[in-house]
């Protein structure tokens, strides 16, 4: 935990009786000895700007690491504030900046900044992007700004930096500091629940994914999971930093810039109003036969969002979709998936033509449509039986030896396919 603490001018105001400065210094040494006696995980450290130069002078850099990061730091970083008073500027910004170096390379440390002030910056440079910097980098949580009686005013300036909170006694100084401490010690734990079309936390066995906001890294992988008493399973996840969640459903859900709160459970909540989408035929070996669905949302882009099997019910959000489903020839279907409904498509079972030669052949199949002869199929027939699987309708088989070199020797034969039958043709000189 890193104390950025305020020693310019303004610190040498009386504050119940002692200045400012007074006050906090004496309560800083007293929470951290505490909390060290307590709890040998933690170290402290104390940034200290606005006591190296004059206001006059409109030093913005004064700004020091005056006590570095160890175990057992109370003693030491009491003997360094007696030796330092208020007299300089209030650089706010470029303290956060410096923060940012001040932390040992440990990833396995859980990095706090507590701000402590009066005043707002007032030099040129922008807390709030020093701030963003720094959770953008992922170093540390962000800042908590305790005020020492700053009024509204003070409060409203501060808050895009991080947690503000301001104190107008030293009994609520004490007591927030305390707060934040304890709090920042806790395990951060979170929950998502993915609520259906009802509100309940019901939808699950999802994949989704945590990125880092600022860089886009995959930071965790989780395959969604309801727990033994049918609650959203707790993550431990790293409060450091702001994460986007990319919920991997069809189409995906997103949900950007989410802050954990340290120290407390947190629950990031999705709609998710999905639905089944079945397509179905009876036949049970068409699935064998790989005639897929391909899934496309139903908009100007038409962008593909699945391929699916034939016979397997598969989860879409509630919306808009188009079907093409690679049956032969092509079959194309608009549907509507309702959430928490099966949307069911049936397609007539297929018939197979049957092809007989005795010689190998150029060999196409074409429906009649649109005024014109479409092509369906078409393979070079090198063996003297062959079976294919064509969709119930009239079609044109057109073929002619490959041993040819004439036009002329190219026949035709129109036939007609059923539901589930078998049509023979022979293709014999």
């Amino acid at each position: 935990m890193l104390f950025v603490l305020d020693v310019s001018g303004s610190m040498k105001e009386k504050w119940g009786g002692r200045t400012k400065f007074e006050t906090a210094k004496e309560l800083l040494y007293k929470l951290i000895d505490s909390v060290e006696k307590k709890n040998a995980n933690v170290e402290f450290a104390v940034r200290a700007f606005g006591y190296q130069n004059p206001r006059t002078d409109r030093n913005c850099k004064d700004s020091k690491l005056l006590v570095p990061f160890a175990k057992n730091n109370a003693e030491k970083i009491k003997a360094a504030l007696e030796k330092i008073s208020p007299q300089g500027m209030t650089p706010i910004a470029y303290s956060l900046a410096q923060a940012a170096n001040d932390f040992p390379a440990d990833i396995k440390s859980l990095n706090s900044i507590i701000i402590i002030t009066d005043g707002n910056e007032n030099c040129d440079e922008n807390p709030c992007a020093a701030s963003q910097k720094l959770m953008d980098k992922r170093i540390s949580l962000r800042p908590f700004i305790i005020g020492l009686n700053g009024g509204e005013s003070l409060m409203e300036k501060l808050k895009c930096i991080g947690t503000v909170l301001d104190t107008k006694d030293e009994s609520s100084f004490y007591n927030t500091v305390g707060v934040i401490i304890k709090q920042t010690l806790n395990t951060t734990t979170a929950q998502v629940n993915l609520l259906d079309a009802n509100g309940n936390p019901t939808v699950t066995n999802i994949l989704f994914t945590l990125y880092d906001h600022a860089s886009r890294k995959i930071l965790y992988n989780f395959v969604h999971t309801l727990n033994e008493k049918g609650n959203p399973d707790t993550l431990y996840l790293d409060p450091v930093g702001i994460y986007d969640l990319e919920l991997h459903t069809i189409p995906t859900i997103r949900k950007d810039s989410i802050e954990l709160t340290a120290g407390k459970h947190n629950i990031i909540a999705l709609d998710v109003p999905a639905g089944k989408l079945n397509v179905e035929c009876l036949q049970a070996n068409y699935a064998n036969n790989d005639a897929q669905i391909v899934v496309r949302e139903k908009t100007a882009e038409r962008k593909i969002l699945n391929v699916q099997d034939l016979n397997a019910p598969e989860n879409y959000l509630q919306g808009n979709y188009e079907l093409e489903i690679l049956t032969n020839p092509e079959t194309n279907r608009d549907t509507v998936v309702m959430a928490m409904n099966e949307t069911k498509v049936t397609l007539k079972n297929y018939g197979t033509v049957s092809l007989m030669a005795e010689e190998n052949l150029l060999t196409s199949i074409y429906q009649w449509r649109n005024r014109k002869l479409e092509m369906v199929d078409r393979w070079e027939m090198k063996i003297r039986t062959e079976n294919r699987k064509l969709q119930p309708g009239e079609y044109w088989l057109v073929y002619k030896p490959m041993s040819s070199y004439e036009s002329e020797a190219t026949r035709t034969q129109k036939f007609v396919v059923e539901e589930g039958n078998v049509v023979v043709l022979n293709l014999y000189k």
